[in-house]
């Protein structure tokens, strides 16, 4: 299980992010419903990490856009496991998407500093 907090009015949980030699990166990253991707991190993060670039894709921003970033493999420690996921290059706070998501239960007390858990759906 992850437990987070409301910050402002955004949903912060922890993710933890690992470069090739293992070296931790602890990140305070927004959860964000609009994103179906797994997570997003700013080009001085990937930078600093040394992801290797998968690919670029075009994605389709909030405002209709397109818009063409660059997407990378990556490590994490999610939920007390090291997950593969793809992190998507994009400026602005590192935001988790429902790809990241899926499979969780989500809840959230929405008042300032409230509680946010994230853990795995009992099957």
């Amino acid at each position: 299980m992850t437990t987070g907090w409301m910050r402002g009015r955004e949903l912060v949980v922890p993710v933890t992010v690992l470069d090739e030699s293992e070296a931790s990166l602890a990140l305070e990253c927004v959860v964000d419903t609009g994103f179906d991707g797994d997570l997003t991190l700013p080009p001085a993060v990937i930078q600093h990490l040394r992801l290797q670039r998968m690919e670029t894709i075009t994605v389709v921003a909030a405002n209709e856009a397109n818009l063409r970033l660059n997407a990378y493999r990556g490590v994490i420690l999610w939920q007390g496991q090291r997950r593969a996921v793809r992190i998507i290059e994009a400026e602005g706070s590192p935001l988790i998407g429902i790809g990241l998501l899926w499979g969780s239960f989500l809840t959230a007390t929405i008042t300032d500093n409230g509680a946010v858990t994230v853990g795995p759906l009992a099957l």
